[in-house]
């Protein structure tokens, strides 16, 4: 067996492909991967806290569920197997360092699609180990779990199809990349600029004084749905730098977020009294941020491509998003910090 045939058998991409290639080179697992089945399996999807349709639809796709989707063919196996032998090549992985991960949205073979969530489920009884030998309370684990139900989700609703379309972020839990910690996601990580990312250059960043350099270590804030209790927010922020200090073995002073929610705009389409307008006025803005429609329309419509004549107009923030548009004027996703309690 090998990538070709994968590639091949599913119609995946050259991309896909390249991926899996370069999983093919990767050293062998510390434990051989091993898909939980029965009341492990249930444990684990527990835990993941799927939607009850994501959670059936993929219980009937597990192999050895007495359905014909439940009978795997070898290729399944094999791609299952390259992406858990990523993961454990990932574990400890450099901050920093970011690796791709195919989403396989478009595969017409729902187990493919789903592919991903099989190979976290196997890597999840070594989360579990790897934290507690860190330190890391069980229930910062099970909360961090719990956002593959978020993103399968998510997925859902922009794709009409269970899969996983930001596999991507939730292998970076595996890889000490992200905590969920009270009402907010941590990711820990280097100042300077990465993608959307931004940061001062080197002379303006020495200027805020240590800690502010670039490479100095820094918190990524992320916000999970519905996570912008100002009571909520004020208590991960005051555990953040602790967290980081004794679970991490860095001692980050400053936080950044990059967001749609972070566009100076919403102030005034909001007003003071908006959570969204709450959240953004603790920050100070590094630049004048980059366009942000696409995010506006993931993270707020559920739609994957930006259409403004499909979006519906329920809520407030919608309507403003969308008048917003009509203007002429655009939508900003922008880069903020904080300093850390």
């Amino acid at each position: 067996m090998d990538s070709v045939r994968v590639v091949e058998r599913f119609g995946l991409d050259a991309e896909a492909g390249e991926w899996l290639r370069a999983c093919e080179e990767l050293p062998e697992p510390g434990v051989e991967l091993k898909v939980p089945t029965g009341s492990a399996a249930a444990e684990v999807l527990d835990m993941f806290v799927l939607d009850g349709a994501d959670r059936a639809e993929l219980e009937a796709l597990w192999p050895g569920s007495g359905t014909a989707q439940g009978e795997w063919p070898q290729e399944l196996w094999y791609l299952v197997e390259c992406m858990y032998r990523r993961l454990w090549a990932d574990a400890d992985l450099p901050v920093g360092v970011w690796r791709p991960w195919p989403s396989l949205v478009g595969a017409q073979d729902p187990r493919v699609r789903a592919a991903s969530l099989w190979a976290f489920a196997a890597m999840v009884p070594e989360q579990l180990e790897r934290h507690a030998r860190r330190g890391i309370d069980r229930a910062v684990t099970v909360a961090t779990l719990a956002d593959v139900g978020v993103q399968v989700g998510r997925s859902r609703r922009m794709f009409g199809h269970l899969s996983v379309e930001t596999a991507a972020w939730v292998a970076a839990q595996f890889r000490g990349r992200l905590f969920w910690v009270g009402g907010l996601q941590l990711e820990p990580a280097l100042l300077g600029d990465q993608g959307p990312v931004n940061w001062y250059g080197a002379r303006e960043a020495a200027a805020l004084g240590a800690g502010f350099g670039l490479g100095d270590p820094v918190l990524r804030l992320h916000i999970p749905s519905g996570g912008l209790d100002p009571d909520s927010v004020q208590d991960a922020l005051e555990r953040a730098r602790p967290f980081a200090r004794e679970q991490l073995g860095s001692d980050p002073v400053v936080a950044t977020c990059t967001s749609w929610l972070l566009d100076p705009w919403w102030g005034r389409a909001l007003g003071e009294e908006s959570n969204i307008v709450r959240f953004q006025r603790r920050f100070t803005l590094v630049d004048d941020g980059s366009p942000g429609e696409a995010d506006v329309f993931r993270f707020v419509f559920g739609m994957a491509r930006v259409e403004p004549e499909r979006a519906p107009r329920r809520t407030r923030l919608e309507r403003a998003a969308l008048e917003r548009l009509e203007s002429g004027a655009g939508l900003k996703v922008c880069t903020g910090w904080l300093p850390l309690p």
